[in-house]
């Protein structure tokens, strides 16, 4: 396939498409480790690194907000990322308390 021939299919994939590319070539090790509860995990740097090679690839972006509250005296972490090609956009939150 040319050059010219994957930018075409790039463009006419839709953002699902470009999420489903990118979870099917996804990799990234777990290389942090919890010592309480002894188990690896990925952090959030180690997937935003490993998703990197694929945003100009497929000219999509991700944005990553987090926010800190209180609810009923705990604090609660909320965590949003989203893709975005520049005309849709996919998003997820994940809450941590």
């Amino acid at each position: 396939m040319t050059l010219n021939e994957k930018l075409a299919t790039i463009q006419n994939m839709t953002l699902n498409e470009k999420l489903a590319t990118i979870q099917t070539k996804f990799k990234s090790k777990k290389s942090r480790f919890n010592s309480f509860g002894k188990y690896n995990f990925r952090s959030a740097e180690d997937i935003l690194e490993a998703t990197k090679p694929f945003l100009l690839e497929l000219g999509v972006s991700v944005t990553i907000n987090e926010t800190l509250e209180e609810i009923a005296g705990l604090p609660i972490m909320a965590s949003s990322a989203i893709l975005s090609d520049g005309e849709s956009e996919i998003s997820a939150v994940a809450i941590v308390g």
